[in-house]
């Protein structure tokens, strides 16, 4: 992965809406969807695949699995994406959201949340995303900022 800022920007974008597009999608063929994620190898290539089980549980199984894999220096980015209930700032109700944890081995991590809807059995993706940089979990040993961030969101269970 190159030093430039440029590119590291470009790879987590692409990683959020290729996340946002695999979570659209199935939800799209099911009706819901798992929580899911895409690693990125050393040469390019994508592993992408899903949780056996849904809700925080299954996040974070494959948040484990990445993590072992990025020690063993098997990925150099990745992307975890899960089905969430926020409620913004200011609001009085909860949301569903599809929560998009991005991260490249450099260090860079980032919390997107896209709010979406259903509309007639489709998903309808609202405009404008919640982006916020936060403490890498998957390559956890090359934060060095322990970078506090402000919440927008609150999570429901």
């Amino acid at each position: 992965m190159s030093k430039d800022p440029h590119a590291k920007r470009f790879e987590i974008q692409r990683l959020v809406e290729r996340s946002l597009d695999l979570a659209r999608n199935a939800f799209l063929q099911q009706g819901s969807f798992l929580p899911g994620f895409i690693a990125v190898q050393p040469n390019g290539k994508y592993d992408i695949g899903v949780a056996a089980q849904g809700g925080t549980q299954g996040s974070n199984l494959l948040i484990m699995a990445l993590k072992q894999k990025a020690s063993a220096k098997q990925v150099r980015a990745a992307a975890v994406y899960r089905d969430v209930r926020v409620r913004p700032q200011g609001a009085s109700e909860d949301v569903d959201a599809i929560q998009v944890v991005a991260e490249l081995a450099s260090g860079e991590s980032y919390n997107v949340f896209q709010v979406y809807r259903t509309d007639e059995e489709k998903l309808v993706l609202e405009e404008g995303r919640e982006v916020e940089r936060v403490p890498p979990v998957i390559f956890a040993e090359s934060d060095r900022r322990g970078a506090g961030t402000k919440r927008w969101w609150e999570f429901w269970k």
